[in-house]
């Protein structure tokens, strides 16, 4: 038996959500340096700083990450100009949040601080030698990033020590044969805000102004559009076939008051739920609550267990597996957008989750009867959906049922077969800050 039927009546009973979905999650930019990167001098380094300006250009498919720290050096050893030890950026405490970020590139801007004498020496040596293990120790997580070189901007008057003579005359010609050596890509901040200098800097000679941040994030923006395609194709190839999940726990709140508490919320955090999380909200939707019988959490019209729950999430959409307690990726695409209603507020593109409630009408078995397999198909994916509410409720997680999906374009991005449509989504995250 086909539904094609249905699914068109379906289609056309339902709101519209919000097309052009962004493939993929957001690349995630690490941004490591000294007080350049860090925003000094910028009048809001929230908003000002050339990461901040550089996320406001890129968009929603990055995320841009400030790890700059004041007077940083390369060199392992360097200090401030009085004499100050413990300035290299290996020991600053960013270093190890820029490795923890697991970033897609890392754009690598450090050097202004080791112009001063007391790091630079007679020749730089050891700042070259140190900058270069920098790198490498990026290069070495695992998977690799992309770390574009940037190379030390323009000094408009020697402050701090800092000395443009260095900077320009010996460290930026150093950098861009490091660049070009290691084959990595470059972006010459010096040139960018040595050509706007009138305009681009504070007093000091040193820090940008608002404007000269601007000029380095215009800059880092127009190399990172570049190299985008090859980034996500390689975000893409990285990408798991297959997802394990912990064993899932159960929640402790008592029914009662988990039925108390149960309500529809349409505002989220965009925080990610963990891998256990997931596990925990999945077995309570429709895992095996009696392995042994194939028996699950949510019942069904004639024991037929024809709902199949779909996670869409940014880095795609994938089909859980409650034997294995597994997420099988089906599709590389963000997919959330999909099941929301469109515009502006579409709350489903918030949320780290959208569930994606499918009915096999063949493993239903009921063609002769399509009255009944209409209504046991939406009773039992309303099943399911309270199931969901319960364990949000229990949990502290928000959640909203939604029958605004765009049901034949899900479909297609899910390769499913004409006997599985979908019929009604669900939208989970941790709720929104006040």
């Amino acid at each position: 038996m086909k539904y094609a039927s249905f699914l068109s009546v379906l289609a056309a009973g339902t709101a519209l959500a919000a097309g052009g979905a962004e493939s993929g999650a957001p690349l995630v930019v690490a941004c490591v340096g000294d007080s350049i990167t860090y925003g000094h001098g910028a009048s809001d380094r929230g908003s000002k700083s050339y990461p901040a300006q550089l996320q406001a250009l890129l968009g929603e498919g990055w995320d841009v990450r400030n790890f700059g720290h004041n007077a940083r050096t390369a060199l392992d050893e360097g200090k401030e100009w009085n004499g100050q030890g413990g300035m290299g950026y290996r020991k600053s405490p960013e270093f190890a949040k820029a490795k923890d970020a697991k970033p897609d590139v890392v754009l690598f801007m450090l050097g202004t601080n080791d112009s001063k004498p007391v790091n630079w020496g007679e020749d730089g040596a050891g700042v070259k030698r140190d900058y270069a293990k920098l790198v490498d120790d990026f290069l070495a997580l695992a998977p690799a990033p992309v770390v574009v070189v940037g190379v030390s901007p323009f000094v408009k008057k020697d402050s701090f020590s800092i000395r443009e003579k260095i900077v320009g005359g010996d460290l930026g010609p150093w950098q861009r044969a490091f660049a070009a050596e290691r084959g990595l890509p470059l972006v010459d901040a010096y040139e960018a805000t040595k050509a706007a200098a009138e305009t681009s800097y504070i007093g000091d000679g040193v820090h940008p102004n608002d404007a000269g941040y601007g000029v380095i994030a215009a800059a880092f923006a127009s190399k990172l559009r570049e190299l985008e395609p090859a980034l996500r194709e390689r975000r893409a190839a990285a990408a798991p076939a297959k997802i394990v999940l912990p064993a899932p726990k159960r929640a402790a709140m008592p029914l009662g008051e988990a039925l108390a508490k149960r309500a529809t919320h349409r505002a989220f955090s965009a925080e990610p739920l963990s891998d256990q999380e997931l596990s925990d909200l999945l077995w309570a939707a429709n895992g095996y609550n009696r392995p042994e019988e194939k028996k699950r959490t949510a019942p069904t019209a004639i024991n037929r267990q024809e709902v199949d729950l779909y996670v869409c999430r940014a880095d795609g959409a994938f089909l859980y597996d409650a034997a294995e307690n597994a997420l099988v990726r089906v599709c590389k695409d963000d997919l959330r957008g999909l099941t929301g209603r469109p515009g502006p507020n579409n709350f489903a593109l918030a949320a780290p989750v959208a569930l994606v409630y499918t009915i096999d009408f063949e493993r239903q078995g009921m063609q002769g009867r399509p009255a009944d397999s209409t209504k046991y198909a939406c009773v039992d994916c309303g099943f399911v959906g309270q199931n969901v509410y319960l364990h949000c409720a229990a949990t502290g997680l928000n959640t909203v049922f939604l029958g605004s999906l765009k049901p034949t374009e899900i479909a297609a991005a899910l390769g499913l077969p004409e006997t599985r449509v979908p019929l009604f989504a669900q939208t989970v995250g941790k709720p929104a800050a006040e």
